[in-house]
């Protein structure tokens, strides 16, 4: 790596479009129903994961939604967290193995948020 060019892996997502439509219920809770608190350059699949964990230490949401939250939640943040130091690492299959263990995540929150 050089002194001025610096190289870094990343994760990022493409089109947020998919992140609304992969997980509609809890798009709306994130960024429809409660307005955060700082805007988001992207409403991405980082964003979202931060959005829910915000709302749910900081928000006031409805006990069912709440309790939801405090089921699943966990899990994805700490896949967030794994896939940053898996990225920070320069270890890309397994930060790869880290974002699907967050889209499952995810996946499960919004089953359960849709039917709370």
């Amino acid at each position: 790596m050089g002194k001025v060019l610096q190289v870094r892996v990343y994760a990022y997502t493409y089109d947020e479009a998919d992140v609304r439509k992969a997980w509609p219920r809890l798009w709306s809770l994130a960024f429809e129903e409660t307005r955060p608190g700082f805007p988001y350059e992207m409403a991405g699949v980082l964003e979202l994961v931060r959005a829910l964990d915000d709302l749910y230490q900081f928000g006031v949401l409805p006990e069912a939604t709440r309790a939801v939250l405090a089921a699943g939640l966990p899990k994805v943040v700490k896949g967030v967290e794994t896939l940053q130091r898996r990225l920070a690492d320069w270890n890309p299959q397994a930060a790869n193995e880290a974002s699907d263990q967050i889209e499952e995540g995810l996946g499960e929150l919004e089953k359960q948020a849709a039917n709370p």
